[in-house]
């Protein structure tokens, strides 16, 4: 009933209202609070609740309040958001079968810190009834037509708004064959809004549905046709700008069984969006803006051969994806026809094709139940041409990826992983405006990994080194060359104390080392080096209950990261080199007791919350080299400058569930 529900339940405004609850559901409320900090002065916040009233057999109240903020202590206002929105919708069953239903909604949105405020108050209309009547198995198939009515007000830029909204949404779902069959369905929404000056509208149609002629056939077709339209308006400099969005989707599928083991499935959609900014004055002192567009066309089409036995697996697909673009201008202004000439030129400099071809090719064997092999290939070419001769965008991008995996399993709870990948990247831009950009980089990849988890203790050890060789195309770019290496791993150990007390210990480490690079000789200096660690130390107790589970996590984390560079030190002495080389470690540690307490319940009260009571440390190091540098330079009362912080961080999620249902 859920999926029934979703296709052909939603009002053109405001939230979801698929009907009335069963008659034997009761009051339930869902209350939900999230707050976090995610910077040194950044917290974010949002709280909701939702739920329903049962007023009686035929009515009920459902309702939606919520806010969303992002505060920053350091802004002017402290907040970079900050919204409220409300809904609230009465619903009443004019017949006992619940055929005809009357009611109303309000809905409600405010952001503060955008100065904007919009209201909207809706009376609505409905009709239900089932499809198939005579049919006891189908009780999904049904039809809804829905008419509203109503005022809409809205406020922004200073201005108060308000006006006369309506609109109406039907929707029909069809299970022709059963439950478990994807259904046919259909959808016509329209609404519009008079606000003064401005209008708002759209409308939406859709169609969608799958279909198997014939039983135990092997041939599966589906389909999907929509269009949409939406028109918006909102004031800019003086005048009404409103920007029409009109697109038309078409989508076609197949699956054909050509044996027991092997599949062919083809996807092929079409999409062609079309945008018009057009312009209205307010006042006769405003600039007159000029209208323009652009049409848009996306292909894409996706073809696959899959062959699958039970110790061998393999797919081929092709895939081609073209996104086309072209800007027109309409002579709002009343231009010349060599002034209309120039300005539609500047705006066709941003036309624009797009064309990706990709193959892929998938294999996975099992040579026994233990060991698996996987091989992976990818090939793909971006094509971008831009016809204007002033974009420079024109350029081809290759990318060709072959990756190894292999996955063992040992006695004793022993499991291995190896993954090997070789990728190369090359980028040529056409035109020669950004030749100079053109390069060709080369990747190889290393990942292996374990995890053995012996009765109490439980270890996992992941390793990922990734190295890649940029090199540019031209002889005179060679002094931007850059090698760089990552090198990342993760250790996890758990080890059961007793049955409901674990030790934990996580450690993450990542190295980035970037380096100039002489392709020629293969050498590379060093310029830029980052190392993070990430270690985690605790004790988790878990109690268990009827009703859910609790848990109590303590301990230890430490976050230290170490930027290694080149620097100059400048010199306070009246005589010698005014500067000289440094090799210079920034180094920010933060470290400090961890606390998180969990409550998952089958009902009730859940709750996720933690706290990190940081101590920040930032400072600086350095030996002296030998010789000058030119770059970044730094008095040694600069590198003896450090900062400390205490700094709680904290993460707090909590819903409560209340009311019950009745039997």
């Amino acid at each position: 009933m859920a999926r029934a529900q979703v296709l052909v339940g939603a009002t053109p405004f405001g939230p979801v209202f698929s009907g009335l609850r069963p008659a034997g559901a009761d009051t339930a409320l869902l209350l939900v609070a999230r707050a976090r900090r995610v910077g040194l002065s950044t917290f974010v916040q949002t709280t909701g609740a939702r739920g329903y009233l049962r007023l009686g057999p035929r009515q009920q109240l459902r309702y939606r309040l919520g806010t969303d903020m992002i505060y920053d202590s350091r802004g002017t206002p402290p907040f970079v958001r900050e919204d409220y929105g409300a809904d609230v919708a009465h619903v009443f069953a004019l017949d006992a079968a619940n055929h005809w239903q009357l009611g109303q909604q309000l809905h409600y949105d405010q952001s503060r810190a955008n100065a904007t405020r919009t209201g909207l108050w809706l009376g609505r209309l409905g009709y239900q009834r089932r499809l198939r009547p005579a049919s006891p198995t189908d009780t999904l198939s049904q039809l809804r037509v829905t008419a509203l009515g109503g005022l809409a007000t809205d406020r922004r830029n200073g201005r108060n708004d308000a006006g006369v909204a309506y609109g109406f949404d039907a929707a029909a779902i069809f299970f022709a064959s059963g439950p478990a069959a994807p259904p046919l369905a259909v959808r016509v929404l329209g609404t519009r809004a008079a606000l003064g000056p401005r209008t708002m509208q759209r409308l939406v149609a859709e169609a969608a549905g799958e279909r198997t002629f014939l039983a135990n056939a092997p041939l599966t077709v589906q389909g999907r046709l929509g269009y949409r339209t939406n028109r918006a308006e909102d004031y800019l400099q003086g005048s009404v700008q409103r920007i029409q969005s009109d697109t038309v989707a078409a989508q076609a599928g197949a699956s054909y069984r050509l044996n027991t083991f092997t599949t062919l499935r083809s996807d092929n959609s079409v999409l062609l969006p079309t945008r018009a900014f057009g312009y209205r004055r307010q006042r006769a002192d405003a600039d007159t803006l000029q209208d323009v567009g652009y049409r848009q066309r996306e292909l894409d089409t996706r073809q696959e051969l899959r062959f699958a036995r039970p110790a061998l697996q393999t797919s081929l697909n092709l895939s081609y994806r073209e996104r086309t673009r072209a800007y027109y201008l309409d002579n709002s202004r009343n231009l010349s026809a060599i002034r209309l000439a120039n300005a539609l030129t500047r705006e066709q400099v941003k036309d624009i094709t797009e064309q990706t071809t990709q193959y892929q090719f998938a294999l996975t064997w099992l040579p026994t139940a233990r060991h698996a092999l996987g091989l992976l290939g990818t090939a793909q070419l971006l094509r971008v041409d831009a016809p204007s001769k002033d974009n420079q965008q024109t350029r081809d991008e290759a990318q060709h990826l072959l990756r190894l995996t292999w996955t063992g399993r040992w006695a004793g709870a022993f499991r291995t992983t190896l993954g090997v990948a070789g990728e190369v990247r090359q980028t040529v831009f056409i035109r020669a405006g950004l030749s100079a950009e053109n390069y060709t980089d080369r990747l190889l990849h290393w990942e292996p990994g374990f995890t053995w988890a012996p009765g109490k203790l439980s270890l996992r050890s992941t390793y990922h080194l990734w190295v890649s060789y940029q090199v540019r195309d031209r002889e005179s770019e060679q002094a931007r060359n850059r090698a760089s290496r990552v090198l990342e791993q993760t250790q996890s150990i758990s080890y059961q104390l007793r049955p409901r007390l674990l030790l934990l210990a996580d450690y993450v480490r990542r190295e980035n080392r970037v380096g100039q690079l002489d392709w020629a000789r293969f050498r590379e200096s060093p310029l830029d080096t980052s190392v993070t660690h990430d270690l985690t130390v605790g004790l988790r107790q878990s109690w268990a209950g009827r009703q859910g589970g609790t848990s109590l996590r303590l301990g230890y984390r430490l976050l230290e990261q170490r930027n290694y560079g080149r620097a100059a030190l400048l010199s306070d002495a009246p005589t010698g080199p005014a500067s000289s080389l440094i090799y210079l470690r920034g180094i920010t540690r933060q470290q400090g007791p961890e606390l998180a307490v969990e409550r998952h319940a089958t009902a009730g009260f859940n709750l996720v919350a933690s706290v990190w009571l940081q101590w920040l440390r930032t400072f600086s190091t350095y030996t002296t080299g030998p010789g000058a540098f030119i770059g970044s330079s730094y008095t040694a009362l600069d590198l003896a400058r450090e900062t400390r912080r205490l700094l709680p961080y904290f993460e707090l999620t909590a819903e409560w569930r209340v009311g019950r249902g009745r039997r």
